[in-house]
């Protein structure tokens, strides 16, 4: 059974045309040697249908205290030949570090019955929202009483996350796992988004450039 972590590392970059396959290959590098460290506890490499930056890697950990460890910082200092290359390409970058909030401790329950599907999902969404600090009640009130419980019953839906940034751009990051781009084409999901709660919520928060982007998983998750 696969465990689910409460920290989660997102890395977003762009690259130079031309050196997309340099990218490739430096993120499976980048995963392999990180799934090393003690307390990572899944990862997968990701590139967009839609959104941007283009390629995503993601790393799964008991706590977000994994990405400050020694052995997880030496790996920074000392990067492989696949990382070096891909990064002599690159053009733009994201990293975030990030704690859950929501659902808080996962456990498998009626509306979210695939919680334990083993490795990170074929396609994930990233949301990366800018939100008030006045209106913070108002917006973490609508994801967990109105939005997530309607996603999270949606046929092919895995996982329906929410994390509080630790590192990296002040955003609220909003993290959908699931079977297939299909999911989004349901009635379900855009009935979700088109509740009163939901119109008010639009109107003050923004997203970052290129959010929310959606993923196509890379090969087999670890």
């Amino acid at each position: 059974m696969r465990r689910h972590g409460m920290g989660l590392l997102v890395h977003l970059q762009d690259v130079e045309p031309g050196r997309e396959d340099a990218a490739r290959v430096g993120m499976e590098e980048y995963l392999d040697r990180r799934m090393k460290v003690p307390g990572v506890w899944g990862a997968a490499s990701y590139e967009a249908l839609r959104g941007a930056p283009r390629f995503l890697a993601l790393i799964e950990a008991e706590s977000v205290h994994v990405f400050y460890s020694e052995p997880f910082l030496a790996l920074a200092s000392d990067p492989g030949p696949g990382e070096a290359e891909a990064k002599r390409g690159r053009t733009a970058e994201v990293r975030l570090v990030c704690a859950q909030l929501y659902p808080g401790l996962p456990a498998p329950s009626p509306s979210c019955p695939t919680v334990d599907v083993a490795g990170l999902a074929p396609v994930v969404q990233i949301g990366r929202i800018h939100v008030p600090a006045d209106k913070l009640d108002d917006f973490n009130g609508w994801y967990a009483q109105d939005r997530a419980p309607r996603m999270e019953r949606l046929p092919g839906m895995r996982r329906f996350r929410r994390y509080a940034v630790v590192e990296g751009e002040p955003v609220m990051v909003v993290f959908y796992e699931m079977e297939s781009e299909a999911v989004q084409e349901q009635a379900g999901w855009k009935e979700a988004s088109s509740t009163p709660w939901s119109g008010r919520v639009r109107g003050y928060y923004r997203q970052a450039p290129g959010s929310p982007g959606v993923y196509r998983r890379l090969g087999k998750p670890r």
